[in-house]
C-alpha cells in the first residue's frame, strides 16, 4: 500500500556566522573530533548489528538461510548517516540498485544477495520508536520499491530494540520474549531478494514454520536470558 508520513522535509543546517566560528586554527580541531566521534558511533552501530548477527540470529538459529549470506559480498553492511525519512529514503534506493545490479545482470562481481541498513535512535528530530519504524517502512515501501520498480523482487524486513509481533502491544505491557525474534540492538531495514525468499521456501521442508517455532524456542529460554544476550552485543562495543 503507498503512504507516506507527513514528516517535515530535509533541511540543511545554517552555517554559523563568522563571529560564531571562531578562527580558524581552533576549528579544524574541533570539526575533527566531532568527525571522528560520529564515525566511531558508526562503526560501534555496525560491530554491534555484527555481533547480533552471530549471537543471535546464526548463533540461536532464527534463521537458516543467514549462515551462507554472513559475509560480503553478499552482505551488505551499512549505517544510516541520515537525519530524515527522506535521506533513509535515498540510502535505502542505493541499496536496492545494488541488489537490483546482481538479479539483472547475473554473475557481476561483487553483486549482493541481501542488505541491511542500521539506522540510529532518532529520525526527523525525534525518537525513532518501534511504531515510527513501522510508519517509516510504509514510506520507504511506497517510495523506493513501488515506485521505483522493485515491487516484484524485492522485500523490506524490519528489526528493532523494541520489536513485538503484535500491533497492539503497549509499551510496559507484559514482556514477551518471542519479540526477541525479531529484536535488534539498533533499528535495522533489511532488503530481500524476491528470488532468494522463494527459493528459501522450496528448499526447507517447512519454511513457514520457521517464525513460529523461533518464538516457541525463545519464549522457553524466558525473558531475561534473551534480554541479556541482546544487551551483549551492545556492551562488548561499549567495552572495545
Amino acid at each position: 500500500r503507498k503512504a507516506t508520513l507527513g514528516l517535515p522535509p530535509c533541511t540543511a543546517s545554517t552555517p554559523p556566522k563568522a563571529s560564531q566560528r571562531g578562527d580558524s586554527k581552533r576549528k579544524e580541531p574541533r570539526h575533527q573530533g566531532s568527525s571522528t566521534a560520529h564515525m566511531s558511533k558508526l562503526a560501534r552501530r555496525l560491530a554491534d548489528t555484527r555481533r547480533w548477527l552471530d549471537s543471535i540470529v546464526i548463533g540461536q538459529r532464527l534463521c537458516p538461510f543467514a549462515p551462507p549470506v554472513r559475509q560480503p559480498p553478499a552482505l551488505r553492511l551499512r549505517a544510516s548517516v541520515a537525519e530524515c525519512s527522506c535521506g533513509v529514503a535515498a540510502e535505502l534506493a542505493e541499496e536496492a540498485a545494488a541488489l537490483r545490479l546482481g538479479l539483472d545482470s547475473p554473475g557481476t562481481e561483487g553483486s549482493p544477495e541481501t542488505s541491511l541498513l542500521v539506522l540510529g535512535g532518532t529520525l526527523d528530530n525525534g525518537a525513532l520508536g518501534w511504531r515510527e519504524l513501522i510508519a517509516l517502512s510504509w514510506k520507504l515501501q511506497a517510495e523506493v520499491i513501488v515506485d521505483r520498480g522493485h515491487a516484484e523482487h524485492l522485500q523490506i524486513v524490519l528489526f528493532h530494540p523494541a520489536a513485538t509481533h503484535s500491533t497492539y502491544a503497549e509499551a510496559g505491557g507484559p514482556a514477551d520474549a518471542g519479540d526477541f525474534t525479531i529484536r535488534s540492538p539498533h533499528p535495522v531495514v533489511q532488503l530481500l531478494r524476491e528470488v532468494d525468499v522463494l527459493e528459501g521456501v522450496r528448499s526447507h521442508p517447512d519454511a513457514e514454520g520457521i517464525p513460529g517455532r523461533n518464538r516457541v524456542r525463545l519464549r522457553g529460554q524466558g525473558v531475561a536470558a534473551c534480554e541479556e544476550r541482546l544487551m551483549r552485543c551492545i556492551a562488548a562495543g561499549e567495552e572495545a
